[in-house]
């Protein structure tokens, strides 16, 4: 009987690890003094940099000495903001990726309100985004803000993923392994009208609405999922109900086993 209920409780487990790891990882970023993949294939990042700011350098992340990308600029126009972008067509699903970053900002945004920007995912044409906002949280501009300080000059490790849930479009972002926000809002859907060529631009604002929402920062790695990752591991709630369902059935299996020994 043990031996059985071990056995159960490990396909338990299979179940509980393949559905909180079901995403691929497609594409990874070192910045080890290149915007390449380390993946064969995939997509190099394009460094957007107008005023000849960005640049490799060496800082401390986590306690270690590492290599990174800064990128710099001036924040008063797009047109003079560094920042990067990834064309990820063919890279991933357009409306079921993760992303993982680990950056800091600089400073704080010196014009556009206290806003610096992270992620864009409709081709600079919309104000609609991922940012940090005014009061140092996450925000998913215009539904949504996180709660925990992101405090500027401290790398920081940043999730966010984009997905479907019943029809329903859904978004989470995450902070140092903490669920921060969460909506089901569409606004960073990759394949929309604004966006072709499914083009993912870090840091930089948009061209048409308060396009000053910027500051200069650095950037240690990115890793670029097709699917969901859930932070630390951290089951998603489908992922514990396949749990209480599969020792459900193992419940019933051990009664039916017992019933059956005792005809």
């Amino acid at each position: 009987m043990r031996s059985f209920v071990l056995r159960g409780l490990a396909a338990a487990s299979l179940l509980l690890g393949g559905a909180a790891n079901a995403a691929v990882l497609v594409a990874s970023y070192g910045f080890n003094d290149s915007l390449a993949a380390d993946q064969s294939g995939a997509a190099t990042l394009v460094a957007i940099d107008p005023a000849a700011a960005n640049h490799f350098e060496t800082a401390v992340v986590n306690g270690s000495s590492q290599r990174v990308y800064t990128w710099g600029g001036v924040g008063s126009s797009p047109s003079t903001q560094g920042g990067l972008s990834l064309d990820t067509t063919g890279l991933l699903s357009y409306d079921n990726y993760s992303l993982e970053m680990v950056f800091r900002f600089n400073e704080l945004a010196q014009f556009g309100g206290g806003w610096r920007r992270i992620v864009d995912t409709q081709n600079r044409q919309s104000d609609n985004g991922f940012y940090v906002a005014p009061d140092n949280v996450l925000e998913v501009y215009p539904v949504v803000d996180g709660h925990t300080v992101f405090t500027t000059g401290d790398f920081h490790n940043v999730v966010l993923t984009n997905f479907v849930v019943n029809g329903v479009r859904e978004v989470k972002a995450y902070l140092d392994g903490v669920l921060e926000l969460e909506s089901n809002t569409d606004q960073l859907n990759l394949d929309n009208a604004s966006n072709p060529g499914h083009l993912l631009h870090f840091f930089v604002d948009n061209f048409v609405v308060a396009p000053q929402e910027w500051a200069a920062g650095s950037i240690a790695s990115l890793r670029v999922y097709d699917g969901i990752i859930v932070p630390n591991g951290v089951p998603e709630p489908a992922s514990a109900a396949l749990v209480l369902l599969a020792l459900a059935g193992l419940a019933g299996a051990s009664r039916l086993r017992r019933s059956s020994a005792q005809l």
